[in-house]
């Protein structure tokens, strides 16, 4: 996301569950958010199994976490950025990887930006403050019309196209829309089922420029956002209709 202003996943409860990424990494998964080679139309694309037990996605026990870094010779005098959002939406989960599928989105409006706990679960390369103003600015301009624009692109959406490997470590070719931009990316995910409840977490990258965003820049370029977008998820999802979900 370009930020400005002060241009700027260690949660403890969560800490455990982002060492299956890097531990099943070492199988034989492509790297995160690889970009898919082209792709069949969508409506070839092959559809979770119907018969798949459906979970929904509990949006209190779940997040999207971006991280924005500041970059050029003068980035020094900028800072990093966290931006934390809700996640809605369902998955399918089959007997195998091939069978299952999810259909997630972030209401663009949730996003929030460098939240002191965000920030601090970050460690040292989110240390610095951001003032109250700094913060509210980078949002405005987060979601104004040269980067989200939210006002006619209110949701990301992300719904996978396939699954493939083993159910608890599949590789995820998925269909990402953003601002009204489209692009299929695959990644690695882990998958941690415990009776009615499902965990998935994931990480990825994306580059503004593939969604049509010129990334914030200032001083000739010498302060500037990084294309590149870090971005790591954790959905938790249980059988049957979830208050507050969708």
């Amino acid at each position: 996301m370009v930020t400005q202003g002060s241009l700027g996943y260690r949660t403890p409860r969560f800490a455990a569950l982002f060492l299956l990424p890097l531990i099943v990494a070492c199988q034989s998964a492509p790297p995160a958010g690889q970009a898919a080679p082209p792709a069949a139309p969508a409506a070839s694309a092959p559809a979770p199994s119907r018969g798949a037990p459906l979970f929904v996605v509990d949006s209190a026990a779940s997040e999207i976490r971006l991280l924005v870094y500041r970059a050029g010779p003068l980035a020094r005098f900028g800072h990093n950025h966290v931006v934390t959002g809700l996640v809605r939406g369902e998955i399918r989960a089959g007997r195998t990887a091939a069978e299952s599928g999810f259909r997630l989105e972030v209401p663009v409006e949730s996003l929030v930006v460098d939240s002191a706990e965000a920030r601090a679960e970050e460690g040292k390369e989110f240390a610095a403050e951001v003032s109250a103003q700094a913060r509210e600015g980078t949002r405005d301009h987060m979601l104004g019309a040269e980067v989200l624009d939210a006002a006619r692109y209110p949701l990301i959406r992300i719904e996978s196209i396939s699954l493939s490997g083993p159910r608890w470590n599949p590789t995820v070719l998925a269909r990402t829309t953003l601002r009204g931009v489209t692009h299929e990316l695959r990644f690695p995910a882990a998958v941690v089922q415990d009776g009615d409840r499902v965990t998935v977490i994931a990480s990825l990258q994306i580059r503004q420029s593939d969604f049509g965003i010129t990334p914030f820049a200032a001083l000739g370029g010498g302060l500037r956002v990084r294309d590149e977008v870090d971005i790591r998820v954790r959905v938790v999802a249980r059988h049957g209709p979830q208050p507050g979900s969708s």
